[in-house]
């Protein structure tokens, strides 16, 4: 249900992030494949409520997930689909947000990974739609950024034998 005034669109945007990780390719693929690694740096876990975060990670596997950053924040949720997937070298997958139960979002990102001396390189880029008059870049982008922080963070407390 549209509000009155409500503007009616999908607007496109395009970004790119890179990143260097002193970990070795291997491993930062894998806090991409393994839902409790995952769920240590990517849903807020700790932060945010989350109800829900399920992966199956294959070519046609769904990744579900359901929190808010508070109790009066609305109820978000990101669902994708993994489309490609190269081991230690790429994934694509297409993933939408909803907001309340609103459709705000659909993206599709590429993550290409790849080896930097002894450690790795990270390159994610993102093509996205904006849904009715929710335009916030910015705001993708910075918690694309932090959610990279969070992954080096996160690698840098994966005990020895994993690595």
């Amino acid at each position: 249900m549209m509000m009155p005034g409500s503007i009616r669109a999908a607007k496109p945007e395009t970004f790119t992030l890179e990143r260097d990780y002193d970990h070795p390719v291997s491993l930062l693929f894998w806090a991409f494949t393994n839902l409790e690694a995952k769920r240590a740096w990517y849903g807020g876990e700790g932060t945010w409520e989350v109800t829900k975060h399920t992966m199956d990670f294959e070519v046609g596997g769904w990744e579900h997930w359901r929190g808010r950053p508070n109790a009066d924040a609305p109820w978000m949720t990101n669902d994708g689909l993994y489309l490609d997937i190269l081991p230690d070298e790429r994934i694509i997958h297409q993933y939408n947000m909803t907001m309340d139960g609103r459709l705000f979002t659909v993206s599709q990102q590429v993550l290409e990974f790849s080896a930097r001396g002894a450690g790795s390189h990270l390159k994610l880029v993102e093509q996205i739609l904006f849904i009715d008059g929710v335009d916030h870049l910015e705001d993708r982008i910075g918690g694309t950024r932090d959610m990279m922080d969070k992954l080096d963070a996160y690698l840098n407390t994966v005990p020895e034998n994993v690595k």
